[in-house]
């Protein structure tokens, strides 16, 4: 995003920045509204409640950043002074987004049955083998390394509640 002085916009003048903020707001909005529904509860062990963060803790946070991002950039759009390269984009930068898109959504399809390491893993690799990785040891590495280290930091040290793999559940790393 490039400024011309901050000299503010025409007035009335709506671009592609205020309606991605707006559409942020929105999706910051809902996400913050449905999470509890959405967001599985930790089972009571022996009547005691879990410790640790709230399940809801992340997911809100999330939805939070989406409407203060959604705030900044609609109230920065009015200064900003640029055309939409979106529109110029080539077949290769779309289908790379979509490819990815839907990855992520066929991980968040999977997560419930493989777990968030093994989705997490399978995710990594296919994606870096997509994008061109060369090395195989360095792919499998990062792939495998990176959801250990996520699962341990989420799981053990802020005991947040993650997807168990269920074909290794008594491993705790994994």
């Amino acid at each position: 995003m490039t400024d011309a002085h901050d000299d503010p916009a025409p007035r009335g003048w709506v671009n592609f920045n205020t309606v991605f903020g707006v559409l942020g707001i929105v999706a910051g909005i809902t996400l913050f509204i449905i999470t509890p529904d959405q967001v599985e509860r930790p089972r009571l062990l022996f009547g005691q409640k879990p410790s640790g963060l709230d399940p809801d803790f992340f997911p809100r946070m999330v939805a939070v950043l989406f409407m203060i991002t959604g705030v900044w950039l609609v109230l920065r759009s009015r200064k900003l002074i640029e055309e939409n390269l979106m529109l110029g984009l080539d077949r290769e930068a779309i289908t790379s987004v979509l490819v990815t898109a839907a990855c992520f959504g066929v991980m968040a399809l999977v997560m419930p049955v493989l777990g968030f390491v093994l989705s997490s893993i399978l995710l990594l690799a296919a994606l870096s083998t997509y994008y061109g990785n060369r090395n195989i040891l360095v792919g499998a590495i990062i792939s495998i390394g990176v959801p250990l280290l996520f699962y341990n930091l989420l799981r053990i040290w802020l005991q947040v509640v993650l997807p168990q793999n269920p074909f290794f559940s008594n491993v705790l790393w994994f």
